[in-house]
């Protein structure tokens, strides 16, 4: 009998760090497309000085990192083994 919940288990500290840097790549390449190609996109949301600052310095910083060492980081934080399954 499968087990049934009604709300989501709280995620956990990984997930949310996943959520929020993807969510800031996300806005970077949608400001980036914004700024390519002017009058073709919806404005950019605007938020507050301390969410750009953060935004900047953290899509910087990822950007800035070599290729290898990014996959390296996102392999050993966002990507679980997979599971052994016994045969019983």
């Amino acid at each position: 009998m499968p087990v049934v919940t009604r709300k989501a288990p709280p995620a956990s500290p990984l997930q949310r760090f996943r959520a929020w840097s993807e969510k800031m790549l996300i806005e970077a390449a949608q400001l980036d497309l914004a700024r390519k190609y002017p009058g073709t996109t919806a404005a950019p949301i605007r938020r507050g000085a301390l969410h750009a600052v953060v935004r900047t310095v953290f899509v910087t910083g990822y950007r800035l990192t070599p290729a290898p060492l990014r996959r390296w980081v996102l392999r050993r934080l966002l990507i679980r083994r997979e599971q052994r399954w016994s045969s019983a």
